[in-house]
């Protein structure tokens, strides 16, 4: 059993991204900090918008009474905090280095980007005790035992976690920040990280089994079974 989450690049995105890593393999003088930091900033606000972003928007839609909408308007305002956090200081980080100090970065995320039927993906493993875990309480929930919503959205939640270890903690390493910035940049890590699951998994102790069963396929839609495809 192997699993891989699979989260959507747009194409310009992911040209702009190509054109810099032909610069950088190139040796070309004119730095490339600021195109870069703002392009990964944009990837991160592009996947964090498909993960949250357009389910609460179609939940937001969907619910007809006022705790609904609370729940709705809630989880909107902190996903905007997170976002915002991204725009501002990744930008600003990658704004340290130079061409040749971003190159090993650059081939890293080549390493995490695939293409498949014409789309351009970011991809990371997801642990198989983990996506082991996850799909149990996932069919426990589909089978109406309601008190396995609350695990089902904590194993949610560290499969998203494992995604910002392959997509920020890693590529934060291989830029080895000075120890002021690298204090700053967890600061911000854990404190979105952190807030933004507390979150998840208060919604996970809130909602209804309907609506529960409405997030789980949302966030199904991204995971992808390779054993499937060797198939």
């Amino acid at each position: 059993m192997s699993y891989n989450i699979l989260l959507k690049v747009d194409d310009h995105t992911h040209q702009q991204f190509q054109n810099i890593v032909e610069k950088l393999n190139a040796g070309h003088k004119e730095s490339q900090a600021k195109p870069l930091g703002e392009l990964l900033a944009n990837v991160a606000c592009e996947v964090i918008d498909q993960v949250f972003g357009d389910l609460l928007r179609k939940q937001s839609e969907q619910v007809s009474d006022d705790h609904g909408r609370k729940l709705a308007h809630d989880s909107e305002k902190v996903i905007h905090q997170i976002l915002e956090a991204i725009k501002k200081y990744m930008p600003w980080a990658v704004s340290f280095f130079s061409n040749e100090r971003l190159t090993p970065l650059a081939h890293y995320l080549e390493t995490v980007v695939r293409e498949k039927d014409g789309q351009y993906y970011v991809q990371y493993p997801v642990d198989n005790i983990l996506i082991s875990e996850a799909l149990g309480c996932v069919d426990q929930v589909r089978s109406g035992n309601t008190q396995y919503i609350s695990p089902a959205f904590k194993a949610l939640t560290r499969i998203v976690d494992q995604g910002v270890t392959t997509l920020i903690r890693e590529p934060k390493k291989i830029l080895k920040f000075n120890l002021i910035v690298d204090k700053t940049l967890n600061g911000v890590i854990n404190l979105s990280t952190q807030v933004g699951y507390k979150r998840l998994e208060k919604l996970g102790s809130q909602i209804d089994p309907d609506t529960a069963n409405s997030y789980i396929d949302h966030f199904l839609i991204f995971l992808e079974d390779e054993t499937k495809i060797a198939s």
